[in-house]
């Protein structure tokens, strides 16, 4: 369903998924992990999300098509961009078809 979040739109290729973890925060009951990726010069947004209780279980990874200049900055843009999903899709973002 969220297939558009995990492909780079540029070459229309998936991408490798997110990177390593630069930080993390709990949000509505969820775990938000932010993990920017090095794309040339910029930083790609992208992280992972997960129950807040259930660390280890499995996720929902995102990787965007949006850059920033720095890795603070595409870090804080992780966040929003989890926190978005989150408020949009819920429990759904993790549900096994």
């Amino acid at each position: 369903m969220f297939g558009f979040l995990r492909r780079d739109r540029k070459a229309g290729q998936p991408t490798s998924g997110p990177g390593e973890e630069t930080a993390r925060e709990t949000y509505e009951g969820f775990l938000l992990l932010a993990r920017p990726v090095r794309d040339g010069g910029q930083w790609r947004v992208a992280g992972t999300i997960r129950r807040a209780d259930d660390e280890e279980g499995a996720g929902f990874d995102f990787v965007r098509a949006d850059t920033m200049a720095d890795r603070d900055e595409a870090t804080r843009m992780c966040f929003l961009k989890a926190r978005q999903l989150v408020d949009e899709q819920g429990d759904r973002l993790l549900a096994h078809d």
